[in-house]
């Protein structure tokens, strides 16, 4: 199941409007995903998913997940709860270095208040299957065609709405770091707000959808 399924649903924006769903087999190929689960089977299960339309390397902790990450990886899969190494960290300190990946959280943990502070692009809560992650996949890699401000914009968007699926409105009107996300996303939509235009009906409607359930 993911937690972000409001986006998984059809294809992003482009930066220039043109995005298609059509266009999505031409992300197909030359491509680095970095798979990182400390459940050895469950890893190689998810990177030969990946292999057959990318190339997948694995890590089973998030020492070796950083031993193998850089600039040639464009996404990472990564698991939440991890020893040695928490996935928090790992993202942490993978967003230090040189690198510009989309990531999206693997995890069979739900999202708490804690992600608010955490830079990931898609939250993905297991189980899931070869379909969910290999569509997850593809739209991360579209992801990093947009530019700063709308990856920024349906990222906030995405997390906003996975908390408020979880917490009630009470408990987040209380929280000073929820309140703080909404804040970032109103000033990241106003930025944003140009480059919205230049999109096709489509991809535009899809993309403000996420927004307004972040606002409910």
């Amino acid at each position: 199941m993911t937690a972000d399924s409001s986006a998984a649903s059809g294809p992003p924006v482009q930066t220039d409007g043109s995005g298609s769903a059509e266009g999505s087999d031409a992300l197909d190929g030359d491509h680095t995903v970095l798979v990182v689960d400390d459940e050895a089977e469950f890893a190689e299960a998810v990177g030969n998913w990946i292999d057959q339309r990318w190339n997948a390397v694995v890590a089973t902790d998030g020492e070796e997940a950083l031993e193998k990450y850089g600039p040639h990886v464009d996404a990472v899969l990564l698991d939440r709860r991890m020893p040695k190494l928490s996935g928090d960290e790992t993202l942490r300190r993978i967003r230090e270095r040189d690198g510009d990946a989309r990531v999206a959280m693997l995890t069979a943990l739900e999202p708490d208040l804690d992600v608010v502070e955490l830079d990931y692009d898609m939250y993905l809560e297991k189980p899931v299957d070869r379909e969910e992650v290999v569509d997850a996949t593809r739209e991360l890699l579209e992801r990093a065609n947009y530019t700063r401000e709308l990856r920024a914009l349906y990222a906030l968007s995405s997390k906003i709405a996975e908390l408020q699926a979880r917490y009630d409105e009470a408990e987040l009107a209380d929280d000073e770091r929820f309140q703080r996300l909404q804040t970032e996303l109103e000033r990241v939509r106003e930025q944003a707000a140009s480059q919205l235009d230049g999109t096709d009906d489509g991809t535009m409607a899809e993309l403000l959808q996420v927004v307004e359930d972040a606002d409910r």
